[in-house]
């Protein structure tokens, strides 16, 4: 995608389209977690998701929604990786949300429910230039499940 399309589509998706998709799609992060150190792939937590359905566009995944569930989804694999725009309201703050992300999924993605997780990636983005700082290119993995 192009750094004009990621312009053209930010914002273009619904909250309550957002929530409809989150009805069916997890968000999750890959991490190492409990006894013996599992790693895999981890939803946040209900209370996480509690304030995202609220705002989708207001709650931010590196700040104010962290908190993951205690149990690994199984049978997940990367389906593809997409680019979304984050526009951060401070130059020393990074703070994705949902919105930005369901922005830049293909509606043919999301069409038949085959997206079963959104792999949120806190350590890959790009400043883009000339925004003094305050426009970022991040990368979210979608995942589908293993058996398809």
């Amino acid at each position: 995608m192009s750094i004009s399309g990621l312009y053209y589509r930010y914002k273009k998706t619904s909250d309550d389209d957002i929530r409809k998709h989150l009805g069916n799609i997890k968000i999750v992060v890959l991490e190492n977690k409990g006894v013996g150190t599992i790693q895999g792939y981890y939803p946040l937590s209900e209370e996480a998701m509690t304030k995202i359905l609220e705002k989708p566009r207001n709650v931010s995944l590196s700040f104010d929604a962290t908190e993951t569930a205690d149990k690994p989804i199984e049978n997940l694999k990367e389906y593809k990786t997409i680019q979304y725009l984050v526009k951060s309201t401070s130059r020393f703050f990074l703070k994705p949300d949902v919105g930005e992300i369901f922005d830049q999924i293909h509606y043919r993605d999301l069409f038949d429910s085959k997206i079963k997780a959104i792999q949120y990636l806190s350590g890959a983005y790009e400043t883009l230039p000339d925004t003094d700082g305050e426009h970022f290119v991040m990368e979210a993995k979608l995942l589908v499940d293993a058996g398809s």
